[in-house]
């Protein structure tokens, strides 16, 4: 009964907490931030039972070390709502995804980018290319919805090559494309992460990482070309419908257009790029379907689907909600005094430092550690660092580093949605997309390195 009850009122509390979190922002209220502070109480308590085990670990020890940090700084309990607003924002952004979501497939542009897949190609490699260029676009807003999608063109498509050839060429294509576009994403929780624990401006960060998307959307490309060599022996039906080089445009210029319009709200209120985004997002999705003429389609998914997107929320809501009050509390505690001396030290080795953050989050995920969970417990010890090592570098070394779990990470949910499509051991795609993974990661360090 009450287990019933919790799970209903769910919604209604995630929607009240990014409802004060935006009026908040807008009016920087004292009591409204209060009442941020004690909603998030609330949802996270909510929240912690029905979480994925790993993040109920997490969650308690967060809380656990924050709630011990508070005693240590001897701040009072009335601190404690004003301590759990810090990362409201990164749950409101998340809340405001599943529309942008549905405005695109309700569209058809998921459908309509799959189409590239049906050409046939002389050789697999061109596929390859392919492959991962629609992987790339459809992970942007559709995230894990992406790879069922693409999987079941590709299973169809490649129906004529062996099992094992064909296994392969879909779990790095897809996952490679789904880890290449995630590098730069707005709305990508990794890279807002990063953002938040470094400080830095997403603007100023974004050049830098759309220009690593693009190298290594080239190096995978590249690596498809071990497939040039096999025919493609796709028996293409005459009567399917052609990919449009309009719509695509179309699909890319939303895009654009949803980037600038956030930078602008940015520029225009003196937010966070990621807080403008979150504003941002409905009342485009809204204004996309009024101009597609789909509104009525529109609110009709956001009914059939919103609740159970929102309910949805509660894994990261418990990871988000905790670590966020760790460090506000750890801030205020004599711990983080205790470790700056020692953690500044390692600063004079930068290069080592960036081999040590890339081996931690190239590891972990492999072992089952959420990379999330891992960019939240560096988030804490590189604190002292960046006010000495250039906080880029290390925005950049995080996200990279932590992004190669999404297309090798053993435990990751990209990786085990795939072994699950693919009907394959998880181990086996972490194998195949082993050295890309390397190559991914040791990318970041080099540019991370350079920019030191």
């Amino acid at each position: 009964m009450i287990t019933t009850m919790i799970h209903s009122t769910r919604p209604i509390f995630y929607s009240l907490l990014v409802l004060t979190f935006v009026l908040q922002t807008l009016i920087g209220s004292t009591w409204l931030l209060i009442v941020e502070g004690s909603l998030a109480i609330v949802c996270l308590a909510i929240s912690m039972h029905d979480a994925r085990r790993m993040f109920q670990i997490a969650g308690s020890l967060f809380i656990a070390a924050g709630i011990a940090c508070m005693i240590w700084g001897q701040l009072p309990i009335s601190q404690l709502p004003l301590l759990m607003t810090s990362n409201v924002m990164l749950i409101s952004l998340l809340y405001m995804l599943p529309f942008i979501n549905r405005v695109i497939r309700i569209g058809g542009y998921d459908r309509h980018l799959s189409r590239w897949l049906h050409v046939k190609s002389g050789n697999l490699g061109s596929l390859y290319v392919r492959s991962l260029a629609v992987s790339y676009l459809l992970s942007l807003f559709l995230f894990f919805a992406a790879l069922p999608l693409v999987h079941k063109v590709l299973k169809k498509h490649l129906q004529h090559q062996e099992q094992g050839l064909a296994n392969r060429f879909i779990a790095s294509a897809i996952l490679r494309g789904f880890g290449i576009v995630a590098l730069w994403s707005p709305v990508e929780p990794l890279v807002a992460t990063a953002v938040v624990i470094t400080g830095i401006s997403y603007m100023s960060l974004l050049p830098w990482m759309l220009g690593l998307s693009v190298l290594m959307f080239i190096a995978g490309g590249l690596w498809g070309l071990s497939y040039r060599r096999i025919k493609d022996e796709a028996m293409i039906q005459t009567t399917a419908k052609a990919p449009s080089w309009t719509k695509t445009i179309t699909f890319l210029f939303a895009l654009l257009l949803l980037i600038t319009l956030a930078f602008l709200l940015q520029s225009a209120l003196h937010l966070s790029f990621f807080t403008a985004m979150t504003f941002v997002l409905l009342p485009f999705s809204i204004v996309w379907a009024i101009a597609l003429r789909r509104l009525g389609r529109f609110v009709a998914a956001i009914r059939l689907h919103g609740r159970e997107g929102i309910i949805g929320l509660r894994h990261l809501l418990v990871l988000f909600l905790s670590f966020g009050f760790f460090n506000s509390a750890v801030s205020k505690s004599p711990l983080f005094h205790l470790v700056e001396g020692s953690v500044q030290s390692i600063s004079h080795w930068p290069s080592l430092l960036l081999i040590v953050i890339f081996l931690v989050c190239f590891l972990l995920p492999v072992a089952g550690i959420h990379p999330l969970v891992v960019m939240g417990v560096f988030g804490f010890l590189l604190q002292p660092v960046l006010v000495i090592m250039n906080p880029l570098s290390i925005a950049m070394v995080l996200i990279t580093s932590c992004l190669c779990s999404s297309f090798m990470g053993t435990f990751n949910s990209t990786v085990t949605i795939m072994s699950g499509l693919l009907r394959v051991n998880p181990y086996r795609i972490t194998a195949w997309n082993l050295g890309f993974g390397l190559l991914f990661g040791g990318t970041g360090v080099l540019v991370s390195y350079l920019l030191l």
